[in-house]
């Protein structure tokens, strides 16, 4: 465990986790995160792709991701 400090950043309030901790996770360096709070606790996870992400992979054309956001109607 490790002890950090809220700081002022902005109009905001934030901190930063060690290097270590981050090293020991799967996350990295601008990749986008949810955080949670549950019971008084910070939960952070890998935020999911998008579907068309899923779907594609790689490099996508407009027209691909378009498609893949379109509206289909409701499924019985």
């Amino acid at each position: 465990m490790a002890a950090i400090k809220l700081t002022k950043i902005g109009n905001s309030q934030g901190f930063t986790i060690p290097k270590d901790m981050i090293e020991k996770s799967s996350f990295e360096l601008g990749e986008s995160l949810e955080v949670h709070l549950h019971n008084g606790r910070f939960i952070i996870f890998k935020k999911p792709p998008h579907h068309s992400e899923m779907i594609f992979k790689g490099k996508q054309e407009q027209e691909e991701i378009d498609w893949a956001d379109a509206y289909l109607g409701e499924w019985d």
